[in-house]
């Protein structure tokens, strides 16, 4: 598979990925960095197994000072994105992330490129 050509590619790829219960899917929307951090399987399986769907409803670049992972200085280019989307989880006794909530909701998403041609990776999300 190519990698995203755009930031918006980028998350949707990573959306369907964790909607797919797919780790290595996700891996590969991940910067290195970012993917050391979630490669054995019981990370993200907490995750990725108590979604169901998620509807990306929008991606917007920001401006927002939002603090970088200490390696996105690393990447030449980095865009901060506000990601609003909808979530729907497995039913609550099969759920395995106590901390998911269903609907709609944001985060911000940190997406890094070593240049142009380069795929755009997550570097990290949160609020």
């Amino acid at each position: 598979m190519r990698g995203a050509a755009t930031p918006e590619e980028a998350i949707s790829r990573y959306f369907a990925a964790v909607v797919a219960h797919d780790l290595e899917g996700i891996l590969a929307t991940l910067c290195p960095q970012r993917a050391r951090l979630y490669s054995d399987p019981r990370t993200m399986d907490k995750q990725r197994k108590s979604v169901a769907g998620v509807e990306l409803l929008a991606a917007e670049p920001v401006d927002d000072p939002v603090p970088l992972p200490s390696f996105a200085s690393q990447y030449p280019h980095q865009v901060t994105m506000r990601v609003e989307y909808d979530m729907q989880l497995v039913p609550p006794e099969a759920r395995r992330d106590p901390t998911l909530r269903e609907g709609r909701q944001w985060s911000y998403f940190i997406l890094v490129s070593e240049g142009p041609g380069k795929p755009w990776l997550i570097a990290d999300w949160g609020q």
